[in-house]
């Protein structure tokens, strides 16, 4: 027999799998706080209906400087991709993870081509947006869809058509992923650009470095905002469930990670930072020159535009994502194939439902990254480990669990 459990809605299974959720809805109100009129209008449709509690939850001013540091990340990171952008002048723009941002407004308004890729949540509140705030003839350049950037399918799919030159963008997503997971994006990366050509465009490598380059001027002397600064950085960091910069792309030294990018098939070129940083809304009345200081403190650091090498790799076979599902007895077995990732982990935890014990069958699982273990966990914290078993792993997929430790958890 089946035992009733708590279920869970949509949004609560996204949370839970993807920790930066929340962080990207408060984002675009932090614009909006800074005076971006497009912004302003995003939010007014996401309010649409009332006040988010996620929104009342953002503080209008924040004084203290150790947290404007902090807010400026993301503004600054933002204004410079989109200087940085303004250069390039792509013909098609793969924004992944878009977040909920202002870019789809402003490129329509360019007459470039934007695809935005992220959850499917994030991608209907997008939509909705664009066609609030989009006039008709500007509609045709904007295309919001579900996808996953460890996920070359579901990439594939979102550009079905796009044959031109794509420049594609991810900003503050590098540093939340396992090697497994970065290996994967970079083969991504390269299916894309390699059937159009083009380039890939990421401030993560190194704008992690600006936050502490930032502090230290803001702090101009003054240590206790430094300890204040690092304080709160970690806490950001717990709160998002995951240790920043820990994979090998990202916690090497820059030569290091040059390296790692050469062997995946791509030469690398650095753009920097202080030439294309704006004076930012962040920093507005702290000190007169604050800006030129962050300029030149930050002419070191750059984001990284990185292009196909004429060597590469073989092709990989994808398998399509599958759950079967039937009871023996009292005991729920999924049978479970293909990719368990950001966009399929949530499935899996919908499918379980209100199971009192499952068996979870990976015998045609080929790939599983850090939101589809966060997933199990969702499912073991329901039954106790005594009611759970996950078997019939293949070799990729068990070295995953035992690096991560969770084979000490299920298996």
């Amino acid at each position: 027999m089946i035992r009733k459990r708590d279920t869970m809605t949509d949004e609560q299974i996204l949370k839970e799998i993807n920790p930066v959720f929340l962080t990207a809805r408060s984002s675009i109100y932090r614009f909006a706080l800074w005076g971006d009129e497009t912004a302003k209008k995003i939010v007014a449709f996401l309010e649409k209906d009332g006040p988010k509690e996620l929104f009342r939850n953002v503080p209008d001013k924040i004084t203290d400087p150790a947290r404007l540091v902090l807010m400026s990340m993301l503004e600054a990171r933002y204004r410079t991709m989109g200087e940085i952008l303004n250069k390039e002048n792509p013909g098609v723009l793969l924004d992944i993870p878009c977040g909920y941002t202002m870019r789809p407004i402003e490129f329509a308004g360019k007459g470039i081509r934007y695809f935005g890729a992220d959850l499917p949540a994030t991608i209907a509140d997008m939509t909705g947006a664009v066609d609030a705030i989009l006039s008709e003839s500007d509609k045709k350049y904007v295309h919001m869809v579900s996808a996953d950037a460890t996920n070359p399918e579901s990439v594939e799919e979102a550009l079905a058509g796009v044959e031109d030159e794509v420049c594609i963008t991810t900003e503050g997503l590098l540093s939340y992923f396992t090697d497994s997971e970065m290996d994967a994006i970079f083969e991504t990366m390269r299916l894309v650009m390699k059937k159009r050509g083009g380039c890939w465009l990421t401030p993560d490598r190194e704008f992690g470095d600006y936050m502490q380059i930032a502090a230290r001027v803001v702090a101009n002397g003054d240590d206790e905002i430094l300890e204040r600064f690092n304080m709160y950085r970690a806490e950001i960091a717990k709160r998002a469930q995951s240790s920043l910069g820990k994979n090998a792309f990202m916690s090497g030294t820059l030569d290091e990670s040059i390296q790692y990018a050469n062997r995946k098939g791509f030469h690398v070129e650095r753009i920097n930072i202080g030439r294309y940083l704006p004076d930012l809304k962040s920093f507005e009345g702290i000190r007169d020159g604050l800006m030129d200081e962050l300029r030149e403190a930050c002419i070191n650091l750059s984001v990284w535009k990185l292009t196909l090498e004429d060597k590469s790799n073989e092709e990989r076979k994808s398998v399509g994502f599958q759950i079967d599902t039937y009871t023996e007895g009292d005991t729920l077995v999924m049978e479970v194939s293909g990719r368990l990732d950001t966009l399929t982990a949530p499935e899996l935890v919908a499918r379980f439902g209100e199971a009192g014990k499952v068996r979870i069958d990976f015998s045609g699982l080929d790939y599983i990254s850090s939101a589809g273990l966060r997933s199990l966990m969702i499912i073991l914290k329901k039954v106790g480990r005594e009611n759970m078993s996950v078997v019939n792993l293949k070799e990729n997929v068990r070295e995953i669990f035992e690096t991560t430790g969770f084979a000490e958890l299920m298996l």
